[in-house]
């Protein structure tokens, strides 16, 4: 209890020293018990500083994924209700293996061993400078649209990584951040129906971004980056999280409220429009021009004289001629 006060009150102060005297007034506790503590917290990977005749500070710098930390970054509006797992499978299998988690449960999982993606892909996420969370919503699920939720999550993640990082990041229809041709993040949203209503009951928007992440397996080297990567920063995670938190409840109301306008800031940040592409149409490889996004955010394709219609889940896009 003493270490997770005492880390609120670092976090709420981060980057300013913080008398040990002022610590055990405000923690009720000895001066032994502030450095026990102290020492603990240093231990998980906090960057604290300890500095003679001073206090303690908590670097601004420091990276670390925990409870108070995230609950203090995040601030109350939404209330969300934080976990940190050190290891999961998923944190989408978690919520949905998970009986009576309240709305707004946000999981973050420090190591995922399968990490999921569209058309049952994997996702690496099993580097500690990754983010890898998951929301779960399972009240006034009315004020969204499901369409269009994978949509709001992928323009939500898009623009909160371009703010904090300065890149100019695309996406890849119609769940994937990339940048200058390589993946950056990955989006997996899952909703359940009501079998006797048509419902939507719960809905679980999973994100996984290589934030910190120094280097990926030989076979993703060509194909993933990170934000550490691309601009030789490092990331306060719970601060990006935050970011794009901020975006996606924004965004997510749009769903139900101004579908065209989530519609029309997608777009512009749609890769390969207007550009051509090899894709996968009723499991045949076909060749076409990326024409458009539908009212629905579907693919309008041209190929071979015709528009076709792409529909999520059905194909697998590259550019040009790559495989």
């Amino acid at each position: 209890m003493v270490k997770e006060e005492l880390l609120k009150l670092l976090e709420e102060n981060r980057g300013e020293i913080l008398p040990g005297n002022d610590l055990k007034d405000a923690l009720g506790v000895s001066r032994n018990a502030v450095w026990k503590a102290i020492q603990l917290l240093k231990e998980e990977g906090h960057h604290i500083e300890s500095i003679k005749n001073k206090g303690y500070t908590l670097l601004k710098q420091s990276d670390v994924l925990s409870v108070g930390g995230l609950t203090q970054a995040l601030g109350a509006q939404p209330s969300y209700h934080v976990e940190v797992l050190e290891e999961v499978p998923s944190t989408n299998t978690y919520l949905k293996e998970s009986d009576g988690k309240k709305n707004n449960t946000l999981v973050f999982a420090k190591k995922q061993t399968k990490g999921r993606g569209r058309l049952g892909r994997s996702f690496f996420s099993e580097d500690p400078g990754g983010l890898y969370f998951s929301l779960l919503k399972i009240e006034d699920l009315l004020q969204y649209n499901p369409a269009y939720a994978t949509i709001a999550c992928a323009l939500s993640v898009r623009d909160a990584l371009s703010e904090v990082s300065g890149l100019s990041l695309s996406i890849k229809w119609v769940n994937d951040i990339y940048y200058e041709g390589k993946k950056l993040a990955g989006i997996l949203t899952e909703g359940t129906l009501e079998m006797e209503t048509g419902t939507l009951s719960s809905l679980i928007l999973g994100i996984g971004i290589n934030v910190n992440t120094g280097s990926f397996p030989r076979e993703l080297e060509d194909i993933a980056t990170s934000l550490f990567m691309e601009t030789g920063r490092t990331y306060v995670r719970q601060e990006v999280a935050k970011s794009v938190l901020s975006h996606l409840e924004k965004n997510l109301l749009l769903t139900k409220e101004n579908p065209d306008a989530l519609l029309a800031s997608y777009k512009k940040h749609l890769l390969y429009l207007g550009e051509e592409i090899t894709f996968l149409y009723e499991k045949k490889p076909r060749m076409g021009i990326l024409k458009d996004l539908t009212a629905e955010g579907h693919l309008l394709v041209e190929s071979e004289g015709s528009l076709l219609t792409l529909h999520s889940g059905e194909i697998s896009i590259r550019k040009g001629d790559q495989t």
